[in-house]
């Protein structure tokens, strides 16, 4: 009897031990699957995100039309707003603060401030079947919002120096910082990149599901930039970054160049690295890029870098703009942009 006793409290006991580690075995089972599941989540995205930086770049438009490199001009924009035809395919949005829009804006243009434009209220607000013009003050962060709106699936493009390219405000200050350019350049040949893919039209659609993942990054992105300070909204001068390259933190910057070969080997910041703009999202040209630096990326006037600035945001690159571009940098093509703004008075409405 007392041989029995002992014979099932060990059986007992056997039963009990064999059980924990079945349970500690599923245990591990599922929190392996769980990982697997994250990480497979979190590569997808990102392929998601790089897959549509690819076709947005290759589909920017390079040639000498109304919206080459997705801008048009005051002019222009104004001629399509006076046809009634052509009016009714556009929509004008401001993303300058409220109380500049009130003081004078372009006629029927609607108003969201630049940080916000992605918020899911203010996205169910934007039209697929229309050209999306965003306007700001320069141009800069109507470039970033266009390249967000276009990694969206919305055919956007920017108004042309912003509402200096349509009435002149803001032209003066703007004017005496561009003739006091004055940094030195150098022509060291461009390295070689990959080739950019193969030019291809706008693609409007989007699963449902790469809409949310990207409309949620793009909220994400905006919403938690730098408002103030030497990168405040994701920009930087050129008398700054000047600066940041004789001093202690310039290993810290990693200054990126995306116009064309040419014009690159024509002279170029001292340390820069060059990517053409169509090509920047090839995976073999983001692995050049660093994600422990500051990128800091120059165009011409600032406009492609500022769409280039936001599609690296997006894939996680602390990516900001050189405000102005070369003209800011070594006043390379300040005349004709000075030229263009001083001609600008477009008739604006207020409230």
């Amino acid at each position: 009897m007392v041989k029995s006793r002992r014979l099932f409290l060990i059986t007992l006991v056997l039963l009990g031990l064999l059980l924990s580690s079945m349970v500690a075995i599923v245990g591990c089972g599922d929190s392996t699957t769980t990982t697997a599941a994250t990480t497979a989540t979190t590569k997808d995205s990102s392929t998601a995100i790089g897959d549509r930086a690819l076709k947005v770049l290759a589909s920017n438009p390079v040639g000498p039309d109304d919206y080459a490199a997705n801008a048009i001009s005051g002019a222009n924009l104004a001629k399509k707003l006076a046809d009634a035809a052509q009016k009714d395919k556009i929509y004008v949005l401001d993303i300058r603060k409220k109380a500049d829009y009130d003081k004078g804006h372009i006629a029927g243009a609607s108003q969201v401030e630049f940080p916000q434009w992605a918020a899911p209220e203010n996205l169910s607000k934007l039209p697929k079947d229309k050209k999306i013009v965003v306007v700001c003050y320069t141009g800069n962060t109507a470039a970033q919002t266009a390249a967000g709106m276009r990694m969206l699936g919305y055919d956007a493009a920017i108004l042309k120096a912003g509402m200096m390219g349509w009435d002149g405000t803001g032209k003066d200050a703007v004017i005496s910082e561009l003739n006091s350019a004055p940094n030195p350049d150098v022509t060291t040949p461009a390295g070689t990149s990959s080739p950019a893919p193969p030019t291809t039209t706008f693609d409007t659609k989007l699963s449902d599901a790469d809409y949310k993942l990207l409309a949620e990054k793009a909220n994400k992105v905006f919403t938690t930039m730098p408002t103030d300070g030497d990168y405040n909204f994701n920009t930087t001068k050129s008398s700054k970054l000047s600066e940041n390259l004789k001093g202690a933190d310039k290993d810290k910057l990693f200054v990126l160049d995306i116009r064309k070969t040419e014009d690159f080997n024509k002279g170029h910041i001292d340390g820069a690295t060059h990517i053409d703009f169509a090509a920047l999202a090839v995976p073999d040209n983001l692995k050049m890029l660093p994600k422990g630096k500051k990128i800091v990326v120059v165009c011409y006037t600032g406009n492609t870098a500022a769409q280039a600035t936001t599609i690296l945001r997006m894939l996680d690159y602390d990516a900001v703009v050189l405000k102005f571009g070369m003209m800011g940098w070594d006043g390379s093509g300040k005349d004709a942009y000075i030229t263009d703004i001083s001609a600008a008075a477009n008739p604006v409405v207020t409230g």
